[in-house]
């Protein structure tokens, strides 16, 4: 069997098998319509195709927030043109929600307002930090921690003051996608909507998401059963060429950064990773590299616990 080959779809039919589950799901709920939370990536714009084509254009909601942390100027204004460029959308559908108020709750207890430890003395070789920079800079300057989810609990427990802090860098992180998601659902339930994720399978099979974030979190997750290759040939099919191009210059940051990978070589490791293959069969049939077959599959094994509903025991 070549598994390169069945990495390749029938964009029409997945279409519509997903949209018609849409439908279907949305009547036996008695559902008014459906809400996405804006990204500027390939799976939100496709789930509001999709969006639209199951329920109509009149009938979803896109929700964009921004605050201190995302969507600052220039960047609303580019978000807009995007939108308006790629998304046919009513303009009245189009909701931006400032989280600025409620960010302030998650500072406080980052800051270390409730008792938390302040004053972390960090090595010379990770500059002293204000709790008061910038999400932005924050995750920049800890970007290999956060993107490799070193200090993720409760996989591995920190234990000098640098990983302590990293820890507190990524919970901080974590609170603010989980915050949109709150927003989202907030909104979707006033209005009788359904909340559409984002997370592809690609992301959900590497724990390449927030537990109970924008792309785990959601009553449904049409693109989570694609590969993120999978999502790019439904996204063409669906009349996106032109956004794709616009994503050429940035691929997904974690395949290209952490993996040294391209989309589609992970995919062809995953799909073989979940298959049952070994590292070994997997290099042979690939061509690829052991060490980032490794690493993919270490990371498939890691994100075991990320794709976990949460734990119940049996008595």
């Amino acid at each position: 069997m070549n598994f390169d080959d069945k990495l390749r779809i029938d964009a029409p039919v997945i279409k519509s098998k997903i949209v018609a589950f849409i439908r279907s799901t949305l009547e036996k709920r008695d559902i008014d319509g459906l809400l996405v939370l804006y990204k500027y990536s390939v799976e939100s714009v496709t789930n509001v195709h999709l969006a639209i084509e199951a329920v109509g254009r009149n009938n979803v909601k896109l929700v964009v927030t921004k605050g201190r942390f995302v969507n600052k100027q220039p960047r609303e204004q580019m978000d807009l043109e995007a939108i308006n460029r790629y998304l046919d959308l009513p303009e009245e559908n189009i909701v931006f929600i400032n989280q600025d108020k409620i960010l302030k709750e998650i500072r406080d207890v980052f800051s270390g307002r409730y008792g938390l430890k302040e004053g972390i003395t960090l090595s010379e070789t990770f500059p002293a930090m204000n709790y008061n920079l910038s999400y932005y800079l924050m995750r920049q300057m800890a970007r290999k921690e956060i993107e490799q989810k070193i200090f993720a609990a409760p996989l591995i427990k920190p234990s000098t003051q640098r990983e302590k802090y990293i820890q507190r860098l990524i919970a901080h992180y974590k609170s603010q996608i989980r915050l949109r998601v709150l927003l989202a659902f907030l909104l979707a339930e006033t209005e009788n909507r359904s909340f559409l994720g984002s997370v592809n399978k690609t992301e959900r099979l590497l724990g390449l998401f927030t537990k109970f974030g924008t792309y785990h979190a959601a009553d449904f997750l049409p693109l989570a059963s694609l590969y993120q290759t999978q999502v790019i040939q439904l996204a063409n099919h669906l009349g996106l060429q032109e956004f794709l191009a616009s994503k050429v210059a940035t691929p997904p940051p974690s395949y290209n950064y952490f993996f040294n990978l391209s989309a589609e070589e992970v995919d062809r490791i995953l799909i073989r990773v979940e298959s049952g293959f070994s590292v070994k069969q997997i290099a042979e049939d690939t061509g690829l590299s052991l060490e980032a077959i490794k690493k993919i599959n270490y990371h498939y094994q890691l994100a075991a616990y990320a794709r976990m509903v949460p734990l119940i025991p049996e008595l």
